[in-house]
């Protein structure tokens, strides 16, 4: 097979982003015009005079009030809900990761397996129960609150191989960016199309407002002009508005197409998936009702039309596999209905909900969780990463891993036992091990800190003691993995919980003589994770690192004191962080003299490095880290909780060899 030009395809896809402006400029003028055209009109057939400015003068701010307003508050409910509000208006109905549906466990698997990989939190997952056709698609304003959702369809008819390619690519399009752009696009398209909701609206009010043959009544004909009128607006407005969701789409999906292969190096995979929507035709279509204003987000084309938002599928699959001869797999087309769940009644099985606020209770005797999934069996041994797993943080396409992390993956997630992945997967239970696990060791700190948590959540003590084990008791390697699965079961959480968890962890962290480094950073990325859940500005890429060079010196400075070499190695390790990260040399800030304040002030500012700064911190990290050729967990674990920090996903740590 061809080898694929990634690099090719990537900067092609990434010249056509300043179209979308363009359009967005073009479509509102269109717009302003075609309804001051009108207004014109409408000042002549009263006898008045078709000033032209007059009517643009009226036109221009009527219309832009009634597209920017409307956009903004659709795009605001988007904002709020995040791509699980995106995934639900089109259907979607949440995956249980504890199901006990064969499809739905193996979505579930394949989902968590690339973020762990990818180091992404793990999006939320949702099924369109009632599309029958093959699709999916990503949404969300950030990596946290991202969701990705796959239709019935794909479900049934995707293989295991199939469906991780195009669930890569749905990752592709987060890792990029992607989604936060095209899910933006909705509310506008949303603002344009609310124009020709409202001319139909009228057009039917005219058809069915009372007539008399004795009245000169000309209410109707006056609802019939305003809505003909509003239509031949909408139509305009539609027909940017498509323009708009071709332009961010049709690049950006062979730039997720290409990364995809990247992440599973097997073209084959999402190929036969673009066969087997291909090979469905026309039945593929969409039936939600906000396909329309959401068709860009999709894998494939959800509806057809003239401007189609995607590219030809056969130009996608020749891309893929340039010997294809065009032959087209034979699908069975009877639709899967056996255990069907309507979307605003998912299986709650294993979602319980944590007790002790006011409108969270718990699930009748969910306490019994601590005896079941609690005391489970220790994993067996597990080799730590070593010195090669510094391939995967320097010299790196950092967020872009490769099959080998996602094997990397399977092989980590198989080695936590089924019962703790069940017990972290409820949200009572991820709560319980991530308050657990984030308590001091010392046993005097240990019972205030836990009995903070215990008021604050409605657990008991013993029982939050309990539950750390979930986590401490899995090799170190697997304590961040076992974090990630517990996040994303935290994210289901109602907004006003989540509050009350960050403010529950800050105060567990309220004296600084009872740091310890590795829970003080857990405590952080823990915090952030959860706040972005709820946020949409994920993204404040304001700093180049040279004008953050204090405080990258700052962090990279701690990085080198606890190199695994001992103190005597501080200085060349810093020397190394330094180079690695592209700055100039300065004296090393003795450890003594760095408070946790300090770092908590640097990772802070750090944060808002534009995206070259965060992969120059990054590598600088891990060169400090790579000067002795041995990476301990430890200084692994250091490494990526660095990175999430400042929002710059890292793949998996691979082991030696």
């Amino acid at each position: 097979m061809a080898a694929i030009n990634f690099q090719e395809h990537q900067h092609q896809a990434r010249q056509s982003t300043v179209r979308l402006f363009v359009l967005f400029g073009l479509g509102l003028i269109a717009i302003i015009l075609v309804v001051s055209f009108l207004i014109g009109l409408l000042f002549g057939s009263q006898g008045g005079e078709a000033d032209p400015l007059a009517a643009l003068a009226v036109g221009a701010p009527l219309t832009t009030i009634g597209v920017v307003g409307t956009s903004l508050v659709k795009s605001n409910q988007i904002k709020s809900g995040g791509g699980s509000y995106v995934a639900q208006s089109l259907g979607g109905r949440p995956v249980d990761f504890n199901t006990l549906d064969p499809a739905e466990k193996q979505l579930a698997n394949v989902v968590e397996e690339i973020a762990i990989a990818s180091g992404m939190p793990v999006p939320a997952v949702f099924v369109l129960d009632e599309e029958d056709g093959i699709n999916a698609f990503a949404a969300g304003w950030s990596p946290d609150n991202a969701a990705i959702g796959v239709t019935r369809g794909a479900l049934q008819h995707f293989t295991r191989n199939e469906l991780q390619g195009v669930i890569a690519h749905e990752f592709a399009h987060i890792a990029n960016g992607d989604t936060r752009v095209k899910t933006r696009i909705i509310g506008w398209v949303f603002g344009i199309a609310a124009i020709t909701v409202l001319g139909r609206i009228l057009l039917h009010s005219s058809w069915w407002a009372p007539r008399s043959r004795n009245s000169r009544d000309n209410s109707a004909a006056a609802l019939l002009a305003v809505g003909l009128g509003l239509l031949a607006v909408g139509f305009v407005g539609t027909l940017f508005g498509r323009m708009v969701q071709a332009a961010v789409s049709r690049q950006r999906e062979y730039l997720a197409d290409a990364s995809a292969v990247q992440y599973t190096r097997d073209p084959s995979s999402i190929g036969d998936a673009l066969k087997k929507i291909a090979a469905f035709g026309a039945d593929n279509r969409m039936k939600a009702a906000h396909a329309t204003e959401t068709q860009h987000l999709f894998f494939a084309s959800a509806l057809g039309g003239g401007f189609a938002t995607h590219p030809p599928l056969q130009d996608r699959i020749k891309r893929l596999l340039p010997d294809w001869d065009g032959s087209l797999p034979t699908i069975d087309r009877t639709p899967e209905r056996a255990e069907r769940r309507p979307p605003g009644r998912p299986e709650r099985a294993g979602r319980d909900m944590v007790p002790g606020l006011p409108g969270f209770p718990g699930l009748p005797g969910a306490a019994g969780l601590a005896g079941a999934a609690v005391a489970a069996a220790p994993p067996s041994p597990s080799p730590p990463p070593s010195s090669s797993a510094g391939d995967a943080i320097a010299g790196v396409e950092l967020g872009v891993p490769s099959e080998a992390h996602i094997e990397h993956a399977r092989a980590v997630l198989a080695r936590i036992p089924e019962s703790t992945q069940a017990y972290l997967h409820t949200r009572q239970g991820a709560v319980a091990a991530v308050l657990g696990l984030l308590a001091s060791k010392r046993p005097e700190v240990r019972d205030r800190q836990l009995s903070v948590a215990s008021e604050a959540v409605g657990m008991d003590t013993a029982y939050l003691d309990q539950a750390a084990t979930v986590i401490n008791d899995l090799d170190r390697f697997l304590h961040l993995p076992a974090v990630d699965i517990a996040l994303h079961s935290i994210g289901e959480l109602p907004y006003r919980f989540k509050q009350e968890l960050i403010r529950t962890i800050r105060e567990m962290d309220d004296d600084p003589g009872n740091r310890d480094l590795f829970r003080w950073v857990m405590r952080r990325a823990v915090i952030r994770h959860i706040s972005d859940q709820d946020s949409a500005a994920d993204d404040h890429s304001r700093y180049s690192l040279d004008e953050r060079a204090d405080d990258a010196a700052t962090l990279l400075g701690i990085v080198a004191h606890l190199n695994s070499s001992g103190p005597e190695e501080s200085g060349p390790a810093f020397a190394a962080a330094l180079d690695g990260a592209g700055l100039p040399t300065r004296p090393l800030t003795p450890m003594k003299d760095v408070t946790f304040d300090d770092l908590d002030d640097a990772l802070s500012r750090l944060a808002a490095l534009e995206p070259a700064g965060r992969r120059a911190l990054v590598t600088g990290a891990a060169a400090a880290v790579l000067l002795d050729e041995r990476t301990t967990v430890e200084e692994a674990e250091l490494i990526r909780v660095i990175a999430d920090a400042v929002r710059l996903p890292v793949p998996l740590l691979l082991p030696e060899g």
